[in-house]
């Protein structure tokens, strides 16, 4: 039989858990908006009449919206829709954007890994070469008896043979 699960304690816990994943999904889903209205912007200022872009949260919604609904421009003023380019082109570079953006995301999702990643013992210590850089193999042989005392002890610090522990004399030995 085995013991009962134990909960891990954490000494300095980041979150709960979900926290943690909830401003991910919420990251990415912002980032894929922006990228999706920069790439529209970018198609109408290279192949339409110049740069659009949605002005107000209930704008960006609905030209988001339109978008996805297969309408690129839906939900912008007149004078704006005037100026976007041909569905082919804005989806072009809504792709383009898209794909940037998800790049960036591995990539920094990359270098997060890397060099964050919790309860790993070497984030505090020094490689052999780093050590071995900044103190020198003679600086390291001087302090040997502060850094491992147990393999290296001072040499009048060894017990010897003749200075054996004893019980100390508490007075005549009387029996019972």
């Amino acid at each position: 039989m085995t013991a009962p699960y134990q909960r891990r304690r954490d000494p300095q816990p980041v979150s709960q858990g979900w926290e943690i994943a909830a401003a991910a999904i919420g990251g990415a889903l912002l980032g894929l908006g922006l990228a999706a209205l920069a790439g529209l912007g970018l198609a109408s200022a290279l192949f339409g009449g110049g740069w659009v872009w949605p002005h107000g949260s209930d704008t960006i919604g609905h030209v988001i919206g339109g978008v996805l609904a297969g309408h690129p421009g839906q939900g912008l003023p007149l004078t704006q829709l005037e100026l976007v380019a041909s569905p082919g082109a804005v989806y072009g570079c809504i792709a383009g954007c898209e794909l940037i953006v998800i790049m960036l995301a591995v990539a920094i999702g990359v270098l997060v890994s890397r060099y964050r990643r919790p309860n790993d013992a070497r984030s505090g210590m020094a490689t052999r070469s780093e050590a071995d850089l900044v103190l020198g193999v003679s600086q390291l042989r001087a302090a040997q008896e502060i850094i491992r005392p147990d393999r290296y002890p001072r040499a009048g610090l060894q017990p010897s043979p003749s200075r054996v522990w004893r019980r100390p004399h508490l007075g005549p030995k009387r029996d019972a």
